[in-house]
């Protein structure tokens, strides 16, 4: 468990969706070719197998050095595919049985790995040199291979295994095949899917960027304009927009500094989004530097009024830190969204009633 653990935290630490495919074919591969130069040792071909086999596992080690020891990735891709395909398998083609042995699967694993490690014209590359390899092993193979049952000869170019050599050979085969294909398509899928959440992660993080105010953490106009594209606020009857601007804002940025002028903006958004019910489509936007606005439902227009006030009253009760006897307040316009023809008309009128408050003495909500 602890190795496996490794090995899948080892392949999440890789940049990129690139690197982790090759990080999964390397790691299962050598795994892989370890295993079956144990078996072949097992299996006593001879001694053109177990160079071979042990020449394949160096090989390898050689690939981890170029990917890991050299940094240099890319070549090592290339390294592996070719020298798996066009080397290794080859010659553990020849010395482990040939098509009576189940070498034959180590070919269809070998052209199976190039498609998540390599890409492009390079894949296609590799997998029309590995065609002709495997195909040119199997005809040269038929040369060498005798005619009728014989006794297991491991001197030869081409290992002859006896009928219980072969149904071993092809029993380990088909395990270690198999354990292949499963372990890598299932890293595979696991690796492909961190990549898709990662990257619908980086765009709903894309998306609340393009729709959010960075200091607030609210709707800017884009994602004020896109909510009302989305919900017809002018067929609902309850709908109200209310426009909010803070009073004497310029003279507490220069009083008390533009930190604690964005200090004063969070607090009002906290507020603001306290008295609003998201879950009823029912949001607040900042509309500009201390200007916001407020799209919400009440079945009545006291009702409206009074949640807005409640809000103007709370922001008022705030005691700051940089200043307890600070009062800050705000005016506000309101108006039903269904007496206008477009959103437009709605925002220009409310911004007519805003400023009428703000001339009337300020800190109050005009209707």
């Amino acid at each position: 468990m602890k190795v496996t653990k490794n090995i899948r935290r080892y392949i999440d630490d890789q940049k990129s969706l690139e690197d982790r495919l090759f990080g999964v074919v390397l790691i299962v591969g050598v795994a892989i070719v370890w295993v079956s130069m144990v078996v072949t040792f097992i299996e006593r071909l001879g001694p053109t197998a177990n160079i071979g086999s042990v020449a394949s596992a160096i090989m390898l080690l050689a690939v981890i050095y170029v990917a890991y020891g050299r940094k240099k990735m890319d070549l090592a891709r290339l390294m592996l595919c070719y020298v798996l395909n066009c080397f290794v398998i080859p010659i553990s083609f020849f010395s482990c049985g040939a098509i009576d042995s189940g070498m034959p699967l180590y070919m269809v694993a070998g052209l199976f790995l190039v498609v998540p490690v390599l890409k492009g014209a390079k894949r296609w590359v590799c997998l029309l040199v590995s065609f002709i390899v495997d195909v040119a092993c199997v005809i040269v193979s038929y040369y060498f291979m005798p005619q009728g049952v014989v006794e297991e000869e491991a001197s030869g170019f081409v290992a002859h295994l006896t009928l219980q050599a072969r149904i071993f050979d092809m029993v380990c085969s088909l395990i270690l095949i198999g354990l292949y294909l499963i372990i890598t398509t299932t890293l595979i899928m696991d690796a492909y899917q961190k990549e898709r959440e990662t990257a619908e992660e980086l765009l709903i993080k894309l998306d609340e960027l393009s729709s959010k105010d960075e200091l607030t953490g609210l709707y800017n106009r884009r994602g004020m304009f896109s909510f009302l594209e989305d919900v017809s606020v002018r067929n609902d009857e309850r709908y109200y927009f209310c426009m909010i601007d803070i009073d004497h804002f310029k003279n507490i940025n220069d009083t008390y500094g533009h930190f604690f002028g964005n200090v004063v903006l969070r607090q009002l958004a906290d507020i603001m989004m306290a008295g609003v019910d998201e879950d009823n489509n029912e949001i607040v936007a900042r509309y500009g530097g201390e200007e916001f606005l407020i799209i919400f439902r009440a079945d009545r227009q006291e009702e409206a009024f009074r949640r807005i006030d409640r809000i103007r009253e709370k922001f008022t009760d705030v005691k700051w830190d940089k200043d307890p006897d600070l009062i800050t307040s705000f005016s506000a316009g309101l108006v039903r969204c269904s007496r206008f023809g477009s959103t437009a008309e709605t925002i220009d009128f409310v911004d007519k009633l805003l400023y009428a408050a703000k001339e009337s003495g300020r800190n109050r909500v005009s209707m």
